[in-house]
């Protein structure tokens, strides 16, 4: 094996997309690696590879998976892999179970014979829990497979190249990261900060200063995101107040109780919110003219959910006993 030499992967910033590229090639031209990739971590099938079709960003059944890759068996039967890549962005909510219903309504309507879904991220990725049907395959697992495999210098730039786009470790990192490559992304919401201090200062608190998207968590001092979690999605025009684990049908019977309930419940397969819809939608390419009309109203409904938390926390709390 030729001695190896640091780094030869001279790429130091990374989007989202150059890992669907650097997969969609893996797992069409590399047999060796789209056997592993399949199989790693269980929930593959017995199909030959590489891959006989490969497409990034293709959306279906209302869910975009960043690759999406088609495997044949012997007999001519069909099978999907779906992959969701993460560097440092969070997932959007359900993001992980929308691939797998997407997989499982393709396999009920015969399109295909088997599937696996995976979620490929840096083992210090902060979000790295999936549910069930979905595998966490990571860049360092990728990385020593393609070392070992070949004792080439592709397999050690492809090697070196996950190795350093997992190099962002912290949520500080990430912050730094999107503000040094997206400057229009932090100008917005270095606007949006300034917004706030004024309609409420001090209140708000933002585990990530710079997240790319508009699907966040804000929080407030005191706040116990081990039964709760904010979710003000702007591009849909909602904000939620998640109950994590509580008992939707005995939180129903609570509201019902209670005065003056922002929102209606809605009940989903883990937890269930009080949601406030019908605002005004916005993205983060809307540009700073929207934050006032559109971005602070948002803030609003979730000081007015979080509120609705504080004045009536401990008759809201019973929903959580068993």
């Amino acid at each position: 094996m030729p001695q190896r030499t640091k780094n030869i992967c001279g790429i130091v910033r990374f989007q989202e997309h150059d890992i669907d590229l650097f997969l969609a090639e893996e797992l069409s031209v590399n047999s060796e690696f789209s056997r592993w990739f399949v199989e790693k971590s269980g929930g593959g099938f017995d199909c030959e590879h590489p891959a006989v079709r490969v497409e990034i960003n293709v959306t279906e059944d209302g869910s975009e998976a960043d690759v999406s890759a088609t495997y044949r068996d012997s007999q001519g039967r069909h099978f999907r892999l779906l992959v969701e890549n993460k560097i440092t962005a969070g997932k959007m909510h359900e993001q992980l179970e929308r691939y797998v219903r997407r997989a499982m309504n393709e396999h009920m309507r015969g399109a295909i014979e088997g599937w696996a879904v995976k979620l490929f991220s840096p083992a210090a990725y902060w979000d790295r829990h999936c549910p069930d049907g979905v595998q966490n395959i990571t860049f360092e697992e990728a990385a020593e497979f393609l070392r070992h495999s070949s004792a080439s210098r592709r397999a050690e730039y492809r090697a070196d190249f996950l190795v350093a786009a997992s190099a962002i470790r912290s949520q500080q990192e990430r912050d730094q990261y999107n503000a040094e490559t997206q400057p229009l992304v932090k100008e917005w919401w270095d606007a949006v900060y300034e917004r706030l201090e004024v309609r409420f200062p001090g209140y708000f608190i933002h585990k990530t200063r710079y997240p790319a998207s508009v699907y966040f968590a804000p929080e407030t001092q005191d706040f116990p995101r081990h039964l709760l979690r904010v979710d003000l999605k702007g591009h849909k025009g909602e904000v939620d107040l998640a109950f994590r684990n509580c008992n939707a049908q005995k939180l129903s019977k609570i509201l019902k109780r209670l005065p003056d309930v922002p929102g209606v419940l809605v009940v989903n397969p883990k937890s269930s919110a009080l949601r406030i819809s019908g605002l005004p939608k916005f993205v983060i390419s809307d540009g700073l003219a929207v934050i006032d009309e559109k971005v602070l109203p948002a803030y609003e409904a979730a000081y007015r959910l979080i509120e609705f938390w504080k004045r009536h926390s401990e008759t809201l709390r019973e929903a959580f006993e068993d």
